[in-house]
């Protein structure tokens, strides 16, 4: 009985530190890195809910930007921090697109813990607004007649942009040249000049170049019509049916986290998404919020790790 009594005090006093820390928390600024570069559709949404947490957990909340590799750099960081609640990754599909695509230094199913999946959007089919091409049958007649001769751009290998472009090209079993960028707003710019052809853009990046005048939209890759472009239609309308990919952003934090921590950041993620000034502010970007649970995001991410591995092993993609 001596032997399990002192057991278990050793236990509670091991528990002590990690209890005090959870109490406490938070008492210093917080990372909040995001896997993208600025400007684009995940750091502008990333941007509006790193003000609500502050607010929130009562501490300045530091955005960080590392782009690069399509996403990989930044997860890496944030697989490499302290797992003490003070780094927190804001990031988007390509989380679940580069394990189907390359060998990467984390694993994202292991060394991650899901907080919440905050916002979701469809992808949209811009080409520039002096384009000759003015809706989605003259796009496809106009890729299916030059194969190799179109382009696609994408804010880098194993984005959620590249990916549907590949998508698309299995489906209309077409032949687009895929062009990657180290970022979704130097896309844009080369769509404007004329360098490529078109862009599968998420659409919280799109929407102010299409409301600008600078960018046509052709279709968008949802089930039904966006409510912020009623007037584009579905891919699913343009004659194929089942193309539907939601580009997303949600939230995450290292691999030993404490429990308590984790809780109090979940619950501070699902807040954000229930206010409604800040529902009010990322919807104009044409997302929707979500702000779902740990278990119903970590499921959702099941899901779509099997998508993205299901394509890139039809398609035959790899980035390494």
């Amino acid at each position: 009985m001596t032997k399990i009594f002192q057991a278990i005090v050793l236990f509670l006093f091991s528990c002590i530190p990690l209890w005090a820390q959870a109490q406490s928390y938070p008492n210093k600024p917080i990372r909040f890195i995001i896997a993208n570069a600025p400007g684009g559709g995940t750091d502008n949404t990333g941007r509006i809910i790193a003000q609500k947490l502050a607010k929130d957990l009562g501490q300045s909340v530091v955005v960080e930007n590392h782009p690069g590799a399509g996403g990989v750099i930044g997860v890496s960081i944030a697989a490499k921090a302290s797992s003490d609640g003070y780094s927190i990754l804001y990031d988007s599909a390509s989380f679940a697109v580069n394990p189907a695509i390359r060998k990467l230094p984390y694993d994202p199913t292991k060394d991650f813990i899901p907080l919440s999946l905050m916002i979701s959007q469809p992808n949209v089919l811009v080409v520039a607004e002096q384009s000759p091409i003015k809706n989605f049958k003259e796009f496809l007649a106009a890729v299916k007649s030059k194969p190799g001769h179109y382009t696609f751009g994408s804010a880098g290998v194993g984005t959620g942009q590249h990916m549907t472009g590949e998508l698309f090209n299995m489906m209309a079993k077409v032949q687009m040249l895929h062009v990657p960028y180290k970022a979704g707003a130097a896309v844009y710019t080369d769509i404007m000049g004329g360098q490529i052809t078109s862009y599968f853009g998420n659409m919280g990046s799109a929407i102010p170049f299409i409301r600008g005048g600078k960018v046509r939209a052709l279709a968008v890759t949802s089930p039904t019509r966006h409510p912020g472009l009623p007037q584009v239609p579905t891919m699913i309308e343009e004659g194929f049916p089942g193309f539907e990919v939601a580009e997303w952003a949600g939230a995450f934090v290292p691999k030993g986290t404490p429990p308590e921590i984790v809780k109090r950041l979940a619950e501070s993620f699902q807040a954000a998404a229930r206010d409604p000034e800040v529902k009010a502010s990322l919807e104009r970007f044409g997302v929707t919020v979500v702000g779902n649970s740990q278990s119903e995001f970590s499921e959702f991410l099941s899901q779509d790790f099997a998508k993205w591995v299901n394509l890139a092993n039809e398609v035959k993609i790899r980035a390494d």
